[in-house]
């Protein structure tokens, strides 16, 4: 059973993170996989609350179960149970039971597939089929996942969006935060590259540049769409990064590209109005991103090999 573990594992670690930090770290007891935070790849400034590590780790925990589906094995899941420092779940597996089977099928081959676009999309509407489809995957009852093409919409939440880059980018620690991860090479880059990104974003204030950018993503995007939860604890953030991730792995075996748009949530005066923007009263914006069709990413982002992410 831990080889099977370790094997499910491989998948599990080509979840999409906040920067491609991938804050996680596994341990195998046994039939169980728990799942720590590694705050070592914590964004500390643009993530001050850790909305974004918890999403990232309901990630990889979604990719875990649907690859363990996919072989046929049962699964049980508690998230947050134990008290050991930065543990956030647990996994238990069983070969000797009925498997575990409420993942479309569709999701499995898709892991491998599934990359975060950073291209305009094409004048292409999404199928309304498709946008059901998607909508079925969010079994989370405190969960709502929200669709919208409305231009109106759009336009309100491109705002925000410009007001997030100036905001951020006006602030040397941010800079810095992201210049450091851009310097690691997490997007794939080579060495030069990645180190002069990482002095042009650290000493240079390009929100201008970067706000044009992302508005011309933004509005390019034919769907925007928003995961939403009742509370705002660090269950319902976990449980957020795994639907995200069913709806990025769907969107891709439908040849549909995913990216999120996080900025706004990074501030909480922005987040609060982008509340206010939604059809649902009372439920907190918890991730957002856009949907759509693009060509395919020339390459993926790079991942830490397993055995550096086991305890």
């Amino acid at each position: 059973m831990e080889e099977r573990l370790r094997f499910l594992l491989r998948y599990a670690i080509l979840a999409p993170s906040s920067h491609n930090t991938q804050p996680w770290k596994f341990r195998i007891r046994g039939s169980t996989v728990d799942l720590f935070a590694d705050k070592t790849r914590w964004l500390r400034v643009a993530d001050s609350d850790q909305r974004e590590l918890h999403i990232s780790l309901g990630c990889t925990v979604e990719n875990l179960l649907v690859a363990a589906e996919h072989f046929q094995l049962s699964h049980q899941v508690d998230l947050l149970s134990q008290q050991e420092q930065d543990h956030c779940a647990t996994v238990s597996f069983t070969s000797d039971s009925e498997p575990t089977g409420s993942r479309p099928a569709v999701l499995f081959d898709a892991i491998t597939e599934r990359s975060t676009s950073h291209s305009a999309f094409e004048d292409r509407a999404v199928e309304p089929e498709v946008l059901r489809q998607m909508e079925d995957l969010c079994l989370e009852p405190e969960l709502q996942l929200l669709f919208t093409d409305d231009h109106t919409t759009k336009r309100h939440v491109d705002e925000l969006v410009v007001r997030a880059d100036a905001l951020q980018f006006a602030d040397p620690e941010y800079r810095e935060e992201l210049g450091y991860w851009l310097g690691q090479g997490v997007f794939g880059q080579s060495w030069l590259m990645s180190k002069i990104g990482q002095l042009a974003v650290t000493y240079v204030n390009m929100s201008k540049k970067v706000a044009r950018d992302d508005s011309k993503l933004l509005m390019s995007a034919p769907i925007l769409g928003a995961i939403a939860s009742k509370q705002d604890d660090r269950v319902s953030q976990i449980r957020s990064g795994m639907v995200y991730e069913r709806v990025a792995l769907m969107a891709a075996s439908h040849g549909l590209a995913i990216q999120p748009m996080s900025q706004i949530l990074e501030l909480a005066e922005l987040r609060s109005e982008l509340a206010e923007l939604m059809p649902v009263p009372d439920m907190v914006p918890q991730h957002t991103f856009r949907l759509g069709f693009a060509e395919p990413e020339s390459a993926q982002s790079p991942r830490r090999p397993l055995s550096e992410v086991l305890i």
